[in-house]
């Protein structure tokens, strides 16, 4: 291999801790349940989130494994395109465990990089799951549902959100939601700054 060609692997693989990051976060991962699954210590796992070390391609394949993604969704440094057009096919999606709270699932509307400041979020909430929180962070975070009705608990006021309504609220507020009724909640979802 060249060493301009090494150099751009290298720098491909140190971009890559962001990416392992973010996913983490999307995956509702703590770093310790994240090196777990791949086999791997949490300092090693900080410090490649962190960009201040190179994995190995071992630990990249068991990180990709872990996280459900291939290797080169984890190392592609394709520069971002000017617009970004998901199909309902092609959205990224992930769903929460039933154990771990509401059992949704989210599509993502907004495509990844460090530099982005907004998440979007396509929610389905079940209407037989649990209450899903509490949390609370920086930020805002504002939300329309398409149908379905939504529990929103914001700093202990329970609001009953149906379709065609939207909400808005401080994120440092603590928050926590469900599905009410017998049909699974529908909802467009942004915060800012991203929380994932």
């Amino acid at each position: 291999m060249f060493n301009s060609e090494a150099k751009n692997l290298d720098e491909s693989l140190l971009a890559v801790g962001p990416r392992v990051r973010y996913l983490r976060r999307v995956h509702r991962l703590r770093l310790k349940d994240l090196a777990s699954a791949a086999g791997c210590s949490e300092s090693l796992l900080s410090r490649v989130e962190n960009s201040l070390v190179v994995p190995s391609l071992g630990t990249l394949h068991r990180l990709s494994r872990a996280l459900n993604v291939s290797v080169a969704a984890l190392i592609d440094s394709n520069e971002e395109p000017v617009c970004t057009i998901y199909s309902p096919q092609d959205r990224p999606r992930y769903t929460r465990a039933a154990e771990e709270g509401d059992g949704s699932t989210a599509e993502i509307l907004v495509p990844f990089s460090e530099q982005r400041s907004l998440e979007g979020l396509l929610l389905e909430i079940p209407t037989s799951g649990q209450i899903c929180g509490p949390f609370q962070h920086a930020g805002e975070e504002v939300g329309y549902i398409l149908s379905g009705t939504l529990e929103l608990i914001v700093e202990g006021e329970h609001h009953r959100v149906s379709a065609g309504y939207s909400f808005f609220f401080q994120s440092d507020r603590v928050h926590s939601y469900r599905a009410l009724g017998d049909e699974n909640c529908r909802v467009i979802w942004i915060n800012t700054p991203t929380t994932f």
